[in-house]
C-alpha cells in the first residue's frame, strides 16, 4: 500500500485566475459537462498553453487536473476541487506546483511500475474546510483532493465504489471525504484485477 502523491502548494483560485492562462472554474465545469477530450496535445507550447489532464466526479465532490505553461515557459500542474451548490458545480479551492523535470513529458504514455518504483509513488494530499460555517473552530467538515501518478499497469482506480478510468499519461485527479480511520483507493489493472491500494488521508 502506498500513500497519495499530490502536487500541492496552497493557492486561492480567485487570486490566481488572472494569470493562470485559463479560467479554472469555467474549464473545470466544462470538463465535468463534456469529459476529457478524445485527443490531448502532444506537448504544451504555441497555441496550447494549458490542457486538461484528468477528472474525478463523485457524489458530492469533483477534482479536475490541468497542466499549463506560464509566461516564462515553466511547466505547472494544477488540481481544482469543486462541489455542487444550487444545482451547479462550484469551484472551492485548488493547489498548484511546479512540475518535476520528469513531468515535462506528462502528456506522453506513462512508464511502468519498475521505473516509477511502484504503481503509485508515495506523497500527500490536501484538505479544504467545507463546513457551512467555516469560521467555526469545530466541527470541521474536511474535503480532500489530490493527484495520483500511476504506472502503465494501472487501468482504473476504484474509489467510493466507482471505477475511474486512468488516462494514458497516468496523472489522475481524485476528491474524497476523508474518514477518521482513513480510506483506501484500489488500483486495478486494465482487466479490472486488483494490483495494490492507495491510502487516502
Amino acid at each position: 500500500m502506498t500513500a497519495l502523491r499530490l502536487a500541492v502548494a496552497a493557492m486561492t483560485p480567485v487570486d490566481r485566475a488572472d494569470y493562470l492562462g485559463y479560467t479554472p472554474d469555467t474549464e473545470s465545469r466544462r470538463l465535468i459537462a463534456h469529459g476529457l477530450p478524445k485527443e490531448l496535445p502532444e506537448t504544451l507550447g504555441g497555441r496550447h498553453r494549458f490542457t486538461p489532464l484528468s477528472l474525478h466526479v463523485g457524489a458530492r465532490l469533483a477534482a479536475a487536473a490541468f497542466a499549463r505553461l506560464d509566461g516564462v515557459g515553466l511547466f505547472w500542474l494544477d488540481v481544482w476541487l469543486l462541489s455542487p451548490r444550487r444545482g451547479r458545480w462550484q469551484l472551492r479551492t485548488g493547489s498548484t506546483t511546479p512540475a518535476d523535470p520528469g513531468d515535462e513529458e506528462v502528456l506522453r504514455p506513462r512508464p511502468a511500475a519498475d521505473v516509477l518504483h511502484g504503481h503509485a509513488p508515495a506523497g500527500r494530499g490536501s484538505r479544504f474546510n467545507a463546513s457551512r460555517v467555516p469560521w467555526l473552530r469545530r466541527p470541521f467538515r474536511w474535503a480532500a483532493y489530490g493527484i495520483l501518478r500511476l504506472s502503465a499497469e494501472v487501468g482504473s482506480v476504484r474509489i467510493d465504489a466507482r471505477d475511474v478510468v486512468v488516462p494514458e499519461h497516468g496523472l489522475q485527479a481524485l476528491a474524497w471525504w476523508p474518514a477518521r480511520e482513513g480510506m483506501e483507493a484500489l488500483l486495478l489493472d486494465h482487466n479490472g484485477r486488483p494490483l495494490s491500494s492507495v491510502a487516502l488521508r
